[in-house]
C-alpha cells in the first residue's frame, strides 16, 4: 500500500463509526414475536415454517457461520444466514435472492424501536467537508446501507466498510485494513472517529491510526489496557472533529 501522507493532492481521511457516532439507534430487541412475524411474513409468501423452528434454524445457522469466520471477534452476513435458512426449507436459488434482502430488513424493521440522526452529525460532517470522508462500522452492510439512504447519510462517504463484509468486528483489524485500502491511503493519513475506547480506539490504534473519542458514554471492558486517544469530545460541539482534524494535519485553523 503506499504511503501518501504527504501527497497533497489527496486530503486526509477521517474514517467514521456509526452508531452512537453518526446514528442514534435503540435495536436488537429480539424475541419470541419476531419469529412469529418472520414466520407469518414468509407464509404470504408461501413458505411455511413453524415461529419456533424458524428461530432455532437461524440461532444454529449464525452460531455455525460466526465459528467458520476469522475475525476476533467474529461476525457473519445476515443475507447468508437466512440465505442457508431458506435452503434448508427447500426454496430455490433464483427465489431466495429475491427473499434474502427483504426478510433481512423485515427483521431489523421489528427489532428496531428509534433510529435517527445523532443530533449536530450533518453539522458535523459540513463542517468537515475538506476532507475525504469514510465509514468504518461493527455492522450488517443489508440493515446499515438502507439505513444511512434513509437517513440521508449515505452519499457523504466515498468508502463504506462494514464488519459483515469482512466477518470480523472491532477492535479487530480486518475492517480497518480493509478501509485503508479501498481509500489507497496509510495509517499516517487517517483519523478514526468513534464512541466507544475498546472497539474504537484500541482498534484504529492497532494500526497506528489515531482516533477521536465522542463521549456518549460507551463504556470500556474492565481490565483492558486502552491506548489513549488523539482527543476527547463532548456532545455538542459539532465543530470539533473538523478543528482538531485540522490542527492534527497541519492545516490552517
Amino acid at each position: 500500500m503506499p504511503d501518501t501522507a504527504d501527497d497533497a493532492s489527496s486530503p486526509p481521511v477521517l474514517l467514521f463509526d456509526v452508531f452512537k457516532t453518526l446514528v442514534l439507534f435503540d435495536g436488537d430487541h429480539v424475541d419470541d414475536a419476531t419469529f412469529v412475524h418472520l414466520a407469518g411474513w414468509l407464509r404470504y409468501r408461501q413458505v411455511t415454517i413453524a415461529a419456533d423452528e424458524l428461530q432455532r434454524r437461524y440461532m444454529a445457522i449464525t452460531r455455525t457461520q460466526l465459528a467458520a469466520a476469522p475475525g476476533r471477534p467474529p461476525d457473519v452476513d445476515v443475507l447468508d444466514v437466512w440465505d442457508a435458512v431458506l435452503s434448508g426449507l427447500g426454496v430455490p436459488p433464483l427465489r431466495r435472492r429475491s427473499l434474502v434482502a427483504e426478510l433481512a430488513l423485515v427483521y431489523r424493521q421489528v427489532t428496531t424501536r428509534r433510529i435517527d440522526v445523532w443530533p449536530g452529525t450533518f453539522e458535523m460532517l459540513e463542517a468537515c467537508r475538506d476532507f475525504r470522508l469514510a465509514i468504518a462500522s461493527n455492522t450488517q452492510r443489508a440493515y446499515t446501507e438502507p439505513e444511512l439512504r434513509m437517513l440521508g447519510l449515505w452519499d457523504h462517504f466515498e468508502s463504506v466498510v462494514f464488519s459483515s463484509d469482512v466477518r470480523a468486528c472491532k477492535p479487530d483489524t480486518a475492517i480497518f485494513r480493509r478501509a485503508l485500502a479501498e481509500l489507497d491511503v496509510a495509517p499516517g493519513q487517517v483519523l478514526y472517529i468513534g464512541d466507544n475506547p475498546y472497539d474504537d480506539v484500541l482498534g484504529a490504534g492497532r494500526l497506528g491510526i489515531p482516533a477521536i473519542l465522542l463521549e456518549r458514554g460507551t463504556p470500556a471492558p474492565p481490565d483492558v489496557e486502552l491506548p489513549t486517544p488523539l482527543a476527547s469530545v463532548a456532545d455538542g460541539d459539532p465543530q470539533a472533529v473538523a478543528r482538531l482534524a485540522r490542527a492534527h494535519f497541519g492545516w490552517p485553523a
